[in-house]
């Protein structure tokens, strides 16, 4: 009994953790970390491919941990609140400043707020692991922004 207790505590948590991996609301905001917005659709299947696959892929998890991640619904109208100085924006001003008309359509951003990838459908975990690395090492200064095409070429994204 004990141990069906236990285990039924551990999957609640680790259930718990998995949920917080996506940012919920209408605040985007880097608190230190990158961004990754993905316009998605109710329809997309590939959306959903892309969700499981940061549940599901360890590095791409683990990564994931870097950076607050906003799925975007382009078929629902909502306000968001953009960056420190909190601008707001609406998802039809969202979709067309970043030109989003398919479905994944992400866009990743490093800490200070500059877009540095912008990859109009899925992107596989080899590609997504690459791409947030490569962000991920802007922030620890292993890298500058103008490295980014030697660094998908090293790495065999390119």
């Amino acid at each position: 009994m004990i141990k069906k207790t236990l285990l039924s505590f551990i999957l609640l948590i680790s259930s718990l953790f998995a949920d917080t991996l996506f940012q919920e609301g209408n605040e985007i905001v880097t608190k230190g970390k990158g961004v990754i917005m993905v316009f998605e659709s109710s329809t997309c299947p590939y959306c959903e491919l892309l969700k499981k696959d940061f549940k599901q892929n360890k590095e791409m998890n683990a990564l994931a941990k870097e950076f607050n991640i906003h799925f975007i619904n382009k078929e629902i109208e909502r306000e968001y609140s953009m960056g420190e100085k909190k601008r707001q924006e609406t998802t039809t001003t969202l979709k067309m400043a970043f030109m989003a008309k398919n479905t994944p359509n992400i866009v990743i951003f490093d800490k200070h707020w500059n877009k540095i990838f912008q990859l109009p459908g899925y992107a596989h975990p080899g590609q997504m692991i690459t791409l947030m690395k490569f962000v991920k090492g802007l922030h620890e200064g292993k890298y500058k922004p103008s490295e980014w095409k030697k660094f998908l070429n090293d790495n065999g994204v390119g």
